[in-house]
């Protein structure tokens, strides 16, 4: 259950009284390619990063996966991604965190900025 000051986070929206099912994350498969950035992803890398996310994801692959929206909107992983993505590694399928329902776009972005 996700708190968020005093409101519980229930699928898609702020419920006081009202209950729905929660928000919960399970773990699917999706091609690489297949995933959609989206053009307001607030973490920046710099090229030197670029590097150092580049080399250990060709020496320990991808230890740390994705979390998608339920339309393969990135929400988290946006980086690991573009450098698949510049490995080649596009037609790869890969493992993904997904929500239980879709995160409304004010969600996301909270999502992405913590």
């Amino acid at each position: 259950m996700a708190k968020l000051g005093h409101h519980v986070l229930f699928c898609g929206a702020f419920f006081m009284h009202v209950k729905t099912s929660k928000l919960s994350w399970h773990t699917e498969k999706r091609k690489v390619s297949d995933l959609v950035a989206t053009s307001y992803n607030p973490r920046k890398i710099s090229e030197e990063d670029k590097t150092q996310l580049t080399k250990s994801l060709q020496k320990f692959n991808l230890a740390e996966i994705p979390a998608i929206n339920t339309d393969n909107k990135i929400i988290a992983g946006h980086q690991r991604i573009a450098v698949l993505l510049a490995l080649g590694r596009g037609n790869e399928v890969i493992d993904v965190r997904v929500p239980n329902c879709k995160l409304t776009k004010a969600e996301a972005d909270e999502y992405m900025i913590r």
